[in-house]
């Protein structure tokens, strides 16, 4: 729908008549330098449109935003902002990816990191962000390709392990024998002077799952072998998050096809209970028409004995 701009957020931008455009000033370097009384106020504005709008992925970069909606933040700023066309370029690049990334650093600092559970973190949004976008990012935070690209290195096959293994909403293992492994694996795991846990390396891994049967990864079903699962050594980032990508989009199907199969199951008790539920009101029905029967018959032989 039609995005209506509010009071609530910078009115001294939005609330200004559009005869009234604010003048801003850019220095040598081609960036953004007033007003002098608030120099970041149009990088604020910009984010608060980011924002207010409910158009962008917060779960991509700016670079991956669509064309239309970037030319629609543009036009918009042009409403209550003097800006000449010469800056577009430099305004929808460098400044506002700066603003989008900014916008995301502060969200994950302050109502993901601090949290520990799915659901923690799914109960302190920011406000700025509908409940559906905030779910769609802690998502997103929690994947393991996501992880991994914070890491900056592929994982070892103990902690992807972890990683694929492990629900995003309840924190806790998929089943129960996943979850002796990755208890072993920690257990063996050294932990560092301030009692943080170590990366669980390939070794302990190795040592904790046992050896494969002809050649299959333990619990990634059949046709997965080692080499093509973790590789035939240390991964590539590219191949890593490939096969993180492959294996997200695996898990999202079974859980896809489970939820068809509950929806399926439901809909049969449904259909089972309306049909009890009709047959006991049809035996109902016939009890009540045969005992109306009986009482009137019991009253005309009563009426009859009577005389």
């Amino acid at each position: 729908g039609k995005w209506v701009r509010g009071t609530s957020t910078l009115p001294k931008v939005f609330n200004n008549p559009s005869s009234s455009k604010l003048k801003l000033t850019w220095n040598g370097n081609n960036q953004p330098d007033g007003p002098d009384t608030h120099p970041s106020l149009f990088a604020e504005s910009m984010g608060v449109l980011m924002t207010s709008s409910h158009r962008f992925d917060w779960t991509k970069y700016w670079e991956q935003q669509g064309g239309d909606d970037k030319l629609w933040l543009w036009n918009t700023l042009k409403d209550s902002w003097e800006l000449d066309e010469s800056k577009k370029e430099t305004t929808l690049g460098r400044i506002a990816s700066h603003e989008f990334k900014n916008k995301k650093t502060k969200w994950k600092k302050n109502f993901y990191s601090r949290y520990t559970t799915y659901e923690e973190r799914i109960a302190h949004k920011p406000e700025q962000l509908s409940q559906q976008e905030w779910v769609n990012l802690v998502q997103f935070w929690d994947s393991p390709e996501h992880q991994i690209r914070e890491e900056g290195a592929p994982p070892s096959q103990g902690d992807f392990f972890v990683l694929s293994h492990t629900s995003r909403k309840t924190n806790d293992a998929l089943d129960r024998q996943s979850r002796e492994y990755i208890e072993k694996m920690k257990e063996l795991a050294e932990r560092d002077e301030n009692g943080n846990q170590q990366p669980l390396s390939d070794e302990i891994y190795r040592q904790v799952m046992p050896r494969e049967r002809h050649g299959r990864v333990r619990l990634m079903g059949r046709g997965v072998t080692p080499t093509s699962y973790f590789g035939s050594q240390a991964s590539s980032h590219g191949t890593t998050y490939d096969r993180v990508a492959e294996l997200e989009n695996e898990m999202a199907k079974m859980r896809r096809v489970a939820q068809e199969k509950e929806e399926e199951k439901q809909r049969e008790l449904d259909e089972i209970k309306r049909g009890f539920d009709a047959r006991y009101e049809a035996m109902e029905a016939r009890f009540m028409e045969t005992l109306m029967q009986r009482t009137s018959l019991s009253r005309m032989l009563d009426e009859q004995d009577e005389y």
